[in-house]
């Protein structure tokens, strides 16, 4: 098939002219190093000829003007909270794989990151911020995501003290802020009552991981059936999330939140950017489309198959590929370890851990950050997609972070655009 410009194969031929076998060629389109369409049938892609071309050319040597352009998009900023690495990442120096394994609580975790020096205990004697009145706009079925935003722009519109990131109680004003996130989840099962919390006093004395307990509950991972054994194991697991997910150094929701604080933004707006950017369609749904697509092969008789079907239709799978790390994202092989050990016998869990084994074989693909959340919500039963909303609760530390270490450098952040449109 060709159009007026353009010239296309279809797969056998298009894998013909590379000279590779067709599970290369869809692991080249998964990786975005060509781009294929639907052919006519509706049941074949068909890939550009120029594309083709320049990837050849690329394996032989010859580098375009396409091949130099720099992969990274928007500025860079100095930071001092979060190195990548290809053997994980680190808050200040500390490796969070570590930190997560041997149990330190997200309460300390956060602490690091925002260098407070302060101990984790000081979240336990924490008050919510006072919620508004949400119970008429929330039900069972309201999406989490969309909860928070509205918490957030709720408490800023009736919070009576200007919340900005200079004032010396923002550490204070963080921890509440974060605290009731967790709490407002619960929401949609009938108010914060369920939590237990008493209205006066210590209600957190000698409650550790306090953040962890309050979201298992809050999402419904804590419905009393098993032992207090298996209970504790789910409130470690929540836990092992929240301190690998905490932050990751300067994605587009963390630069959302550094360019607010730069305005003078107020810790809500810091945090309500970020919370938008992170909604995208880009970010936040990919942990439950890589559910759906685990859900999808449980149709067919092994992984394989159903990878073979899907690949007819689709040129990438959702949860796989990072431009981060060559070797794969050891948060995805840590959180799937830990499902494993919690739940090993979970139906859904063992198919995806053949999805992830299959895509390395036949394709080349190793797992990213979404494999491991849709893993350890499986491990944890939860609804699904509630390992985005742990995620997005995690990753508030990080976006907080970013925004008061953005707010003591000072200065707008201010690109500027490459024009590329018509002369005057």
């Amino acid at each position: 098939m060709s159009g007026a410009d353009e010239k296309f194969l279809v797969g056998a031929q298009a894998a013909e002219f590379l000279g590779v076998k067709p599970a290369t060629l869809y692991a080249y389109a998964s990786r975005g190093q060509i781009e294929s369409i639907p052919g006519a049938s509706g049941r074949e892609r068909c890939y550009r000829l120029s594309d083709l071309i320049r990837l050849r050319q690329s394996a032989r040597g010859v580098k375009t003007q396409k091949d130099s352009e720099p992969v990274w998009t928007g500025p860079a900023i100095k930071s001092a909270i979060t190195e990548l690495r290809e053997d994980g990442h680190r808050y200040r120096g500390q490796n969070a794989l570590e930190l997560a394994q041997t149990g330190v609580s997200f309460e300390a975790a956060v602490e690091l990151l925002w260098e407070t020096g302060a101990d984790e205990q000081v979240w336990q004697e924490l008050e919510p911020l006072r919620m508004p009145e949400l119970s008429s706009l929330v039900s069972p079925d309201t999406d989490c995501l969309e909860l928070l935003k509205l918490l957030v722009v709720s408490l800023e519109m009736t919070d009576p003290v200007s919340r900005k990131l200079n004032r010396e109680d923002i550490y204070d004003t963080a921890r509440r802020l974060i605290l009731t996130m967790c709490v407002s989840l619960s929401l949609r099962s009938g108010g914060i009552e369920v939590l237990e919390l008493n209205s006066s006093g210590n209600r957190h004395a000698n409650q550790p991981r306090l953040l962890a307990k309050i979201l298992l509950k809050a999402l419904g991972g804590a419905s009393g059936h098993g032992s207090e054994l298996e209970a504790n194991f789910k409130v470690d697991a929540v836990n092992f999330l929240l301190v690998l997910c905490a932050d990751h150094e300067l994605n587009a929701a963390a630069l959302a939140s550094r360019i607010a604080a730069s305005c003078d933004a107020s810790i809500y707006s810091c945090l309500l950017s970020a919370l938008g950017s992170f909604s995208g369609s880009l970010s936040t749904s990919a942990s439950r489309r890589t559910e759906d697509i685990v859900s999808a092969s449980l149709g067919f008789r092994s992984a394989r198959a159903w990878l073979k079907e899907y690949l007819r239709q689709n040129d990438t799978i959702p949860g796989f590929g990072s431009e981060l790390y060559s070797e794969g994202d050891p948060r995805a092989r840590a959180m799937l370890e830990h499902a494993l050990k919690l739940k090993p016998d979970n139906e859904r869990l063992n198919r995806l851990v053949e999805i992830v084994e299959c895509a390395k074989e036949e394709l080349s693909l190793l797992p990213n950050l979404d494999v491991g959340l849709a893993a350890l919500n499986y491990a944890l039963e939860l609804p699904p997609g509630s390992g985005s909303t742990l995620f997005a609760v995690s990753r508030a530390a990080g976006w907080i972070a970013h925004a008061i270490e953005q707010k003591l450098y000072g200065g707008v952040i201010r690109p500027r655009a490459r024009y590329i449109g018509k002369g005057g």
